[in-house]
């Protein structure tokens, strides 16, 4: 059943879809294609319309367009049967062989026909696509709409992809999917011209796939018995004791596999190893080092416990692979490769003595070897493996594609290496990561990855020669579903910012335009509502960008529809429709304050309210110097993060924290005229879970002359923890132009703590001054 907000928007729909179409051509595609040239008039849809396909063409064609003759049927009562005559009213569809490749396509709309040129089926599907979004948004709909006029605006589109990797991802490990929504999600990439789906299937928390020799895989591995709840973060930890679980039987594998062939996508399974192995464990414990037992993991994170590198495991894992490669019809397979702890092969008397008969001279080097040899059993099935980029680790093997997720820096040096590389980094293209930074999102895992930073992320990274970049396959987005427990969650954090991702993966850096794409937005959005798809209205959001004018702090507000308008209030209570207009920025940092605000279009409140409180302090919007630089993945507004009067949220949002690196840092506040203070407060967050440490020291100083300082205290980590993660300091009242905070990092973190033995990261926001 649709909310009111689902009814209101829908009727918005239509009415802008008659006014629209009425009065003037729009171009509402997404992706943008290459080329789009406008021309005055409409093809109209009708009863009589045909499909004309020419000889050089097999039957494939027609039903590559089977998604607009399915939308044509459904909702215009249109029956789009073929003729032998493409004289007028009709689409024709011609052969053209001279295109760059088998996805690209030209389409012309004149008044009286509708031409397609494509290579191959794939291009004519694409093509249809296109035709679609060009038609009135309440083609959409699952029941026959009257009184519409089917339009297309007449042009003409050249149009082909950049990259010819354009994949979204899914994890049915952490909370399972049905294959029915399986099947819903390719509709959608289709719609987007995504052509790869990858399907991670294994992992700690459940094995969803049916593996007929080793059935105990999903008798056991596909189903735990109770599963965290809040954050991996939340102290004290709390459970949800309900048994669940799922897995696909080879026949559902087998319908999903020719629902996404239909659909022109590739379906690339992922089997996790060597890490990531608890779930497969649980029924077969002989294939780890310790013998176990296992169950199946309810937490999140990294465990110990990792396939063995006795012979017996590599031929159960290849045993699992022949079934796999056997189903899966695609080029590839990935064998994940990430997060796989080394305590235990360190331990292992059967893995040294495999690491002495290998030459191999440490456990990295025995990953490499266990990656190389199930790569090669792969390799000799004419499959191409692909592993995330830890697999560079002690060595890639011949024929590995990289998957760089912890940065671009994995991608750069496998394609430096001569390897083919998808990009996917966490800070860019995680879509587990907030979208927002509204305190009513949903729990997510941390970070924050807008609709914007999705669409501007380049995959191809400046630092490649021309020769180099030829192996950046391109973009993938990933949902990692820890935090996700159904459908309507999913979808919330997938939409819109997959549509980001699918012009980010077909347009050249140069066509892109962030600006042009929130123009036309909105419309596919209307379609989504008709669809009802539970879309996150982030795109619609109130944003607040604190920025310092003649010395003083200010708030502007902004939402990227500009048919919207913006109400707020200040003074912490809820906005209205009625509530005052926002107009020019509001001033900060004299007082404590609340805004709340909210995007209104027609009546209609399209969003959650923008809410935030700014603390009061002598620090705000005072100049500030970070040294070293943070890193940029969180490099939030600078040093202004330090003194915008926002204290950060949990989990992280990176865009209100500064995050250093494995380093130390040092912060400088100079005042633009002397102030009495007689507290500081510098903030900091504790994440172990995201290898997030509060500092192992904070000590401050101050300066009265602008040049020479004196130390006003230090407190330690577990000072610091005690104060809520704060570093608070007193002292008398004293008139003073600078302050300066000494940041010592953490340091390593503990083993068998997540991340352990790595340099924990340091995270900064506010420091106050009182």
């Amino acid at each position: 059943m649709k909310t009111l907000q689902q009814i209101a928007f829908i009727l918005i729909a239509l009415l802008c879809t008659q006014s629209v179409f009425c009065q003037k051509n729009e171009y509402n595609v997404i992706p943008k294609p290459v080329s789009l040239k406008p021309v005055s008039g409409q093809f109209i849809f009708n009863e009589q319309t045909r499909l004309f396909i020419d000889k050089g063409l097999g039957k494939e064609v027609a039903g590559a367009l089977f998604v607009l003759s399915d939308r044509l049927n459904t909702a215009a009562g249109i029956n789009l049967q073929t003729t032998d005559s493409p004289k007028s009213n009709v689409i024709v569809c011609k052969l053209n062989d001279k295109l760059p490749n088998k996805e690209s396509y030209i389409l012309y709309v004149a008044g009286d026909k509708i031409t397609i040129e494509a290579r191959e089926p794939a291009g004519f599907f694409y093509a249809a696509q296109t035709i679609r979004q060009l038609l009135p948004t309440i083609i959409e709909s699952e029941t026959r709409q009257k009184n519409v006029k089917w339009t297309v605006p007449c042009c003409k589109i050249e149009d082909s992809p950049y990259y010819r990797y354009r994949g979204m991802h899914l994890d049915v490990c952490r909370h399972f999917s049905p294959k029915e929504e399986v099947m819903a999600y390719l509709d959608q990439l289709a719609f987007l011209k995504i052509n790869k789906f990858h399907w991670h299937l294994t992992d700690d928390q459940g094995w969803r796939i049916e593996i007929k020799k080793y059935p105990r895989l999903t008798e056991i591995g596909g189903f735990r018995n109770r599963t965290m709840m809040g954050h991996y973060s939340d102290v004290p930890r709390r459970w949800d004791d309900t048994r669940v679980g799922g897995y696909y039987t080879q026949e559902d594998i087998k319908e999903v596999l020719a629902y996404a062939k239909k659909r022109f996508i590739t379906v690339i399974p992922e089997i996790e190893m060597p890490g990531h192995a608890i779930a497969a464990l649980a029924g077969y414990p002989q294939y780890s080092c310790s013998g176990g037992p296992f169950e199946v993991e309810g937490r999140w994170g990294i465990f110990n416990d990792i396939f063995c590198a006795r012979e017996e495991t590599f031929g159960f894992l290849q045993d699992i692979l022949d079934e796999v490669a056997e189903l899966f019809p695609g080029e590839y397979v990935h064998i994940g490769g990430d997060e796989a702890p080394k305590i235990r092969w360190e331990r292992c008397h059967a893995c040294q003595t495999r690491m002495k008969e290998e030459g191999l001279k440490d456990e990295h080097e025995l990953q490499s070897y266990f990656v190389k040899r199930m790569g090669k059993h792969l390799t000799d099935k004419g499959k191409r493996f692909i592993g995330w980029d830890e697999i560079l680790e002690g060595g890639l093997a011949p024929n590995a594609i990289v998957m760089s997720w912890r940065g671009n820096e994995g991608g750069i040096a496998a394609a430096r290496q001569g390897h083919d590389v998808i990009m996917t980094p966490t800070y860019a293209l995680y879509l587990d990561y907030y979208q927002s930074q509204l305190p009513s999102e949903p729990l997510a895992i941390g970070g924050y990855v807008s609709l914007q930073m999705v669409y501007e992320y380049n995959p191809t990274p400046k630092e490649l020669t021309p020769e180099e970049a030829k192996h950046i396959l391109g973009p993938q987005a990933n949902l990692w579903t820890e935090y996700l427990p159904n459908r309507e969650r999913r979808e919330y954090m997938i939409f819109p910012r997959i549509v980001a991702l699918a012009e980010n993966g077909w347009l050249p850096q140069d066509k892109k335009d962030f600006r042009n794409f929130e123009s036309r937005l909105p419309f596919l959005l209307e379609r989504y509502d008709i669809m009802g798809i539970n879309y996150s209205r982030a795109f619609f959001n109130v944003s607040g960008n604190v920025s310092v004018e003649n010395g003083k702090l200010k708030l502007s507000l902004h939402t990227a529809d500009p048919r919207t308008d913006i109400h707020y209030t200040t003074d912490g209570t809820k906005a209205t429709p009625e509530s005052p207009v926002y107009t020019t920025p509001i001033s900060l940092g004299d007082r404590v304050m609340i805004v709340n605000a909210i995007p209104v279009k027609n009546g209609v409140v399209l969003s959650a309210p923008y809410n935030q409180q700014f603390i009061s302090n002598k620090a705000a919007g005072q100049k500030v110097t970070v040294a070293p630089q943070p890193s940029k993945k969180y490099k939030g507004k600078g040093g202004l993060t330090l003194t915008d009067c926002i204290l950060g949220r949990y989990p992280i949002l990176g865009s209100q924290w500064l995050g250093f690196d494995k380093e130390d840092a040092e912060v400088i506040i100079e005042f633009v005229k002397p102030e009495s203070v007689s507290k500081i407060t510098v903030s900091s967050t504790h994440q172990p879970g995201q290898w997030i440490y509060a500092p192992q020291s904070v000590e401050c100083f101050i300066s009265e002359d602008g040049s020479t300082y004196k130390s006003i205290g230090i407190l330690q980590h577990d000072a610091i923890l005690k104060a809520n993660n704060k570093a608070v300091i007193d002292m008398a009242p004293v008139t003073i132009k600078k302050i300066k905070a000494d940041v010592r990092n953490f340091g390593v973190i503990p083993l068998g703590e997540q991340g352990g033995g790595h340099k924990a990261w340091l995270f900064l926001d506010e420091i106050i001054a009182e």
